[in-house]
């Protein structure tokens, strides 16, 4: 027998977790007490929606985050978080405290109570795999194994509530056992079969890959099999680098007609479209620019592959990967494919005002194997389409869901997953002020990411990507950020000219203790070119919609 706390932490240590996000609360008050204990580490946030995306950020590295916080309240502001988790099929466990078994009995009505005791797990069936209350002892240890399979298996969070009263009770540990698929290897070999003779017939085939390979941990069957056939390989946005972009078969990031030009010509010429891991959605598909529908392309999901408008939900993608590669009988190609694009904009003088050119230029410089980025959601998020990074899944954003605020406490939940790559933060000054009093959290637990902070006093996607008529042109209010980083623990840089942002990178790159902020100052009007160019052709999109003509 084992108490129940104990079993769950346990059971997380197996599934290769190490540290628990969380906020202390009175409902969860018993769990941190037997976290320290247990033989993870808890790691403090100052608020759930923070805790969320850092548990998100660690999933995508590890295979697995976890989240502990309050009931109601708590889970309640974490609910953005899950929802992106769940969208970009991040894997991560959520644990809430709750009454007891005993109180919900015995009372109507307890602080943080809704409008039933189960409303709050009601709420997060709609946003994970699987959302429980454990208020059985005979049945504890069994529901959460399940759900620590469902998280694993389909990479989706999962919600687990956990009475006051039931934290200490003693429960059966019973072995650790795995979900099965289930399997039907010859629908396996006939459509391998099909999809081999397809690929070796092509004369310009192309593989599409996205965040679905990473979150399976697929990067290597990836890189080999491309190189196997030699077919090059182009990323979606939420993708970007799940295919290293050092390597001679990268195309660098798909983004439908909004791509560089060469990319898209080659993928909608292409007579062989292989989609791995692809959320089939708008942003991935560059707003619906892509001039071939995916019912022409063979699209191998977690959750199944189509080919030809059949589906099998029996063949999900690592199963296809691993068929893939166990085949002998795929042919090599020989193939001239247009080569990633890397961003040599002119930077000026060193005394010039710094533009997001000079900055693209500089950061691409400035990048080596030692970094990851992580970036958020606004103009950063399109500028950095354009870096070149060393390494596979080394760019991580919230590029299909699009929540602002992902990146600072995103780069905690990422350097704590790798300690062995710094995080480089890309973050307009809107997501900032969403998220920022999270550098507290950073210089407490003595990381050093670099965040580049655009400044540019305005949310500038709002501005861009409408129609001339509406577009929005909200000024969002300033401060100093360069002092204000010095105040919560860290070092702060104000960078106005290109010579200034040369210097606070290099000073940045030798702080090991702290993080460091360069506060970009940029003109409300300088824009990358990705986002220049996204915006025009959403604007006329979102006008051709509203007058019909889409």
């Amino acid at each position: 027998m084992v108490k129940l706390l104990d079993f769950l932490y346990g059971r997380l240590k197996t599934y290769g977790v190490d540290h628990m996000f969380g906020i202390a609360g009175e409902s969860v008050h018993v769990h941190f007490h037997y976290l320290d204990k247990s033989p993870l580490i808890p790691v403090l946030m100052t608020h759930e929606p923070c805790v969320g995306y850092a548990a998100d950020a660690y999933s995508r590295i590890r295979g697995l985050g976890a989240a502990l916080v309050s009931y109601g309240v708590g889970s309640l502001n974490l609910v953005n978080a899950v929802g992106q988790a769940y969208a970009e099929c991040s894997p991560m466990v959520i644990i809430s405290g709750g009454p007891g078994v005993q109180e919900r009995r015995k009372y109507s009505h307890l602080h943080h109570k809704i409008r039933t005791y189960e409303t709050h797990q009601r709420v997060m069936s709609e946003i994970t795999a699987l959302s429980i209350i454990v208020d059985n002892p005979l049945t504890a240890g069994r529901e959460i194994d399940r759900a620590l399979n469902m998280a694993v298996t389909f990479k989706k969070p999962v919600y687990i509530e956990i009475p006051r009263d039931m934290g200490e009770i003693e429960i059966q540990e019973e072995p650790l056992q795995s979900l099965k698929k289930p399997e039907d290897p010859q629908a396996l070999k006939e459509v391998l079969d099909e999809i081999i003779h397809m690929l070796n017939s092509a004369k310009n085939p192309v593989i599409i890959a996205d965040a679905e390979l990473a979150r399976l941990g697929l990067q290597k069957e990836l890189v080999t099999f491309a190189e196997r056939v030699n077919v090059p390989v182009a990323s979606t946005i939420l993708g970007k680098s799940i295919f290293p972009e050092d390597h001679p078969l990268a195309m660098g990031v798909y983004f439908g007609q909004l791509s560089n030009p060469q990319v898209a010509e080659y993928i909608h010429n292409s007579d062989f479209r292989l989609m791995l891991g692809v959320i089939l959605s708008d942003i991935n598909l560059g707003m619906f620019t892509a001039k071939f529908s995916p019912d022409d392309a063979v699209v191998s999901n977690i959750d199944g592959l189509k080919i030809n408008k059949h589906f099998y939900p029996q063949i999900t993608l690592d199963t296809f990967m691993k068929g893939l590669l166990s085949r002998k009988d795929i042919k090599k190609h020989s193939l001239n494919h247009p080569k990633i694009e890397i961003p040599n904009y002119p930077i000026g003088k060193d005394s010039d005002p710094m533009t997001v050119k000079a900055l693209l230029t500089l950061t691409n410089n400035f990048l080596d194997t030692g970094y990851r980025i992580i970036c958020d959601v606004g103009d950063c998020l399109f500028a950095g389409q354009e870096l070149q990074m060393r390494g596979a899944s080394t760019f991580l954003s919230p590029a299909y869901y699009l929540s602002m605020g992902f990146a600072i406490p995103g780069a905690i939940g990422a350097q704590m997953a790798d300690p062995k790559r710094r995080p480089l933060v890309m973050v307009g000054d809107g997501a900032f002020q969403m998220t920022g009093m999270e550098l507290m959290t950073i210089a407490k637990l003595k990381l050093n990411p670099i965040i580049i902070l655009f400044n540019n006093t305005i949310y500038a996607t709002l501005r861009y990507c409408e129609p001339p008529k509406t577009a929005q042109r909200h000024k969002i209010p300033t401060m100093d950020y360069a002092k204000m980083a010095e105040l919560m623990g860290g070092k702060g840089i104000p960078v106005k000219t290109v010579g200034d942002f040369k210097n606070a990178l290099q000073i940045a790159k030798n702080v090991d203790d702290t993080f460091t902020l360069l506060d970009v100052k940029l003109d409300e009007h300088d824009i990358s070119p990705a986002l220049r160019t996204f915006g025009e052709s959403l604007g006329s999109f979102v006008e051709a919609s509203a007058t019909g003509k889409v």
